[in-house]
């Protein structure tokens, strides 16, 4: 469990915080591809602390600026996208994509105004089914050519966004490492490994963290691949079927909200014959601390809900106080929180 001192440098990650500028230098999904239309509705959303608005020109550019118009902070979400960017609704300003102001109607015609406003804005870019935005310094890197967001060898389905859980970024990573709940908190999922004891085995790797668990009388193991600084990449069983391939991005929105996106592909798999059972995860999450209730004979909460619930009921932001856990006096649950 990560300490205060630990917890205050990893979760804050605006600009200019330490967490903040690392997370920078990293692509963030931050959009399913096809819900984001040309010359359509802007699209208003946080990412590490920065509100934003995503939008597609009509020339089918994608951009990425800042929420509020540099004249008089008047929303962009309401703007109306043009073929050459986004033009605010309060007085016409008109934003490329780079965030050049390219008109101002209501200044007279020969002034030169609009060339010195340069709105805050970041590179976008469609790969796999979602959009991506870098935030950092350039020159940006190579957006990562994972293998889901590339093969064309069966069906691929993408998701997420929707309401941010109500917990920070870091909160949520360590969720993905820890393979000991797998047993328990998914113990309906995973009904051959409910409520036996693990045993779990991590390597540290290249590009982060690989897990794999075994459970007494249970032939095979499950392997899970934490891709830092967010990501999941793992198998997941599918009775009487192919496996599907899974991967997770968790994203940071601000300091204690986390939202995430997912790609679940079907190897071999024509995308007409899915089922409503293989399309139940793009169905919109629900608000924060409500979740779906089924009869599993369990914890009664979905599957799909099941990590944000243990993750979001810890609180925002969740700390030990101390080495070993106990309940402080006064507090309600077994952790501090501020």
């Amino acid at each position: 469990m990560a300490t205060r001192e630990e917890n205050e440098l990893f979760t804050r990650v605006g600009p200019g915080t330490p967490a903040g500028e690392m997370l920078r230098r990293y692509w963030w999904p931050v959009g399913v591809s096809d819900q984001v239309q040309t010359k359509g509705a802007p699209v208003a959303i946080r990412l590490l602390g920065e509100d934003l608005v995503l939008f597609r020109n009509g020339q089918e550019q994608l951009g990425v600026v800042a929420l509020h118009c540099s004249h008089r902070g008047t929303s962009l979400e309401y703007g109306r996208v043009e073929d050459d960017g986004i033009r605010c609704p309060y007085h016409g300003w008109l934003y490329a994509n780079n965030g050049q102001c390219l008109d101002q109607p209501a200044e007279p015609e020969d002034s030169s105004y609009k060339e010195r406003i340069r709105h805050p804005a970041y590179q976008a870019r469609d790969l796999g089914g979602l959009i991506w935005a870098y935030l950092g310094p350039d020159p940006a890197p190579e957006l990562p050519q994972y293998d889901l967001l590339l093969r064309t060898d069966g069906a691929r389905l993408v998701g997420g966004g929707g309401t941010p859980g109500h917990f920070n970024w870091f909160q949520n990573v360590e969720n993905t490492v820890d393979q000991a709940h797998l047993p328990f908190l998914h113990a309906s999922g995973y009904p051959e490994f409910a409520m036996k004891r693990p045993k779990i085995e991590w390597e540290r790797t290249w590009y982060g963290v690989r897990a794999e668990t075994w459970v007494a009388d249970v032939s095979g193991s499950k392997v899970s691949h934490f891709i830092f600084p967010a990501h999941n990449r793992v198998t997941g069983a599918r009775v009487g079927r192919t496996p599907a391939h899974n991967m997770f991005f968790r994203v940071p929105v601000d300091d204690t909200h986390s939202t995430g996106f997912f790609v679940n592909f079907f190897p071999g798999v024509d995308a007409s014959t899915l089922t409503e059972e293989d399309l139940r995860p793009i169905k919109r999450r629900s608000e924060p601390h409500e979740y779906q209730r089924v009869d599993d004979g369990w914890w009664g909460i979905a599957s799909r809900d099941q990590d944000r619930m243990a993750v979001e009921t810890q609180g925002p932001i969740v700390i030990a106080p101390s080495s070993t856990w106990h309940r402080p006096t006064g507090q309600s649950s077994c952790c501090a929180r501020w």
